[in-house]
């Protein structure tokens, strides 16, 4: 069952599936804070929700991609 893209908001086990990872690895992107996840819309209780379209307008960056380096310049 694929995520809904018309739902009002999605979970962590909601963004897991529809980027192909476990819910664990959604919520170390999240606790990290590297920009690998954009930051909730809302949370419910404790629970962090995102809108569908802010999951599939963010750009996540590339497998093997430092998430840590500030600028280009620092890559070299």
């Amino acid at each position: 069952m694929a995520a809904d893209p018309n739902a009002d908001y999605w979970t962590v086990a909601d963004i897991a599936e529809h980027w192909g990872v476990t819910p664990q690895t959604i919520r170390t992107y999240r606790s990290r804070g590297r920009g690998e996840l954009p930051e909730p819309d809302n949370v419910f209780g404790r629970s962090p929700v995102w809108k569908p379209a802010t999951i599939l307008n963010f750009q996540r960056p590339g497998q093997g991609a430092r998430t840590d380096l500030t600028s280009k310049e620092q890559t070299a």
